[in-house]
């Protein structure tokens, strides 16, 4: 028989908010696929689990894929993980899953965390309707272009920020957004999580007086609300 491919949501910081069934898949299958071999090895190494890893990336994971195809049709069951959250959210996993559709393999989601859904739930801004982008462009024109685009929605638009960046993005969002309701989180469920909410006037004002460290979730509303 033909393995399963499981794409197992992971912790997003705090190793306890792993789910009971994500434990045991882990536990019961014979590869695990990471992004990031070695907080693959930190996760597992908790878990008192060992398991062989093969390590895929943007980059690399659409030559590697009809390799895990291949493990799979000769029976062996695989776990694709990423760094932390929900694989193939912004981060690698769509091409394997896709390769494994295409060849016929059973392909099944184990849910957990999720920053973009973490932020939003806790926002209390309107989560009805929502956009999700992910990362923005670096080039801070094609960010300008993009958020001017998202400016129209009538709904919350959540984007994934580095340190380096946040402040840029949030004055090139206040600019074409206007002053509007916005929150932003860093590092969720970890030890120095911290949330800011309010305008973007009021967010650039806090977020200027501290050192930007860790990663960054930003939410800020859309038209309607």
């Amino acid at each position: 028989m033909d393995g399963i491919m499981y794409i197992v949501a992971t912790p997003i910081g705090n190793l306890k908010d792993i789910t009971l069934r994500a434990i045991e898949v882990l536990k019961d299958v014979d590869i695990v696929i990471a992004e990031d071999r070695s907080r693959a090895l930190k996760l597992l190494s908790h878990l008192d689990i060992r398991k062989p890893i093969i390590s895929i990336n943007s980059y690399n994971e659409e030559r590697k894929a009809p390799e895990i195809v291949a493990r799979l049709m000769n029976g062996k069951s695989c776990a694709l993980i990423t760094g932390a959250g929900t694989p193939c959210i912004s981060d690698p996993g769509r091409a394997v899953a896709n390769h494994c559709h295409e060849a016929g393999l059973e392909v099944r989601a184990v849910p957990g965390p999720s920053a973009a859904m973490g932020a939003l739930s806790i926002s209390g801004l309107y989560t009805d309707r929502f956009l999700f982008y992910g990362f923005l462009p670096l080039k801070k024109g094609k960010k300008k272009k993009i958020i001017r685009d998202l400016a129209l929605l009538p709904y919350p638009v959540i984007f994934f920020e580095s340190p380096r960046r946040l402040m840029e993005t949030l004055c090139i969002a206040k600019e074409e957004f206007g002053d509007r309701e916005a929150a932003v989180f860093k590092e969720m469920t970890k030890v120095h999580e911290k949330v800011w909410r309010g305008t973007l006037t009021n967010l650039i004002e806090e977020l200027e007086e501290v050192e930007p460290k860790g990663e960054y979730t930003i939410i800020v509303s859309g038209t309607g609300k």
